[in-house]
């Protein structure tokens, strides 16, 4: 098991370092590179359900349109929408949508 747990851990990085190396040429490279997405991932993992990788996955997607949509018809409020969005889950499921009650 921690031969799995290891593996797992290096492929991560070694993402990360592709990552990296693919959005150098694109972006400015700084140490607070994708700093304006943690929040986001927050907010992602959250509405998902903490521990559920599965509700990550759908809630990633489903923010990523309702955001894409909201920025095309109300560009103003795309920077909120995301906000509203976990209250609203929060206040109807608080353990999130794919989250398991405790």
């Amino acid at each position: 098991m921690p031969l799995l747990v290891t593996l797992t851990y290096a492929f991560g990085v070694g993402l990360a370092a592709l990552a990296g190396v693919l959005a150098a040429p694109v972006m400015q490279v700084s140490p607070l590179m994708g700093q304006n997405l943690i929040i986001t991932v927050f907010a992602v993992v959250v509405i998902g359900g903490m521990g559920s990788i599965l509700g990550s996955i759908f809630t990633g997607l489903g923010l990523g349109v309702f955001e894409g949509l909201t920025k095309v018809f109300y560009p103003e409020a795309s920077a909120t929408v995301v906000f509203v969005a976990m209250v609203c889950v929060l206040l109807v499921r608080p353990a999130g949508l794919f989250g398991k009650e405790a």
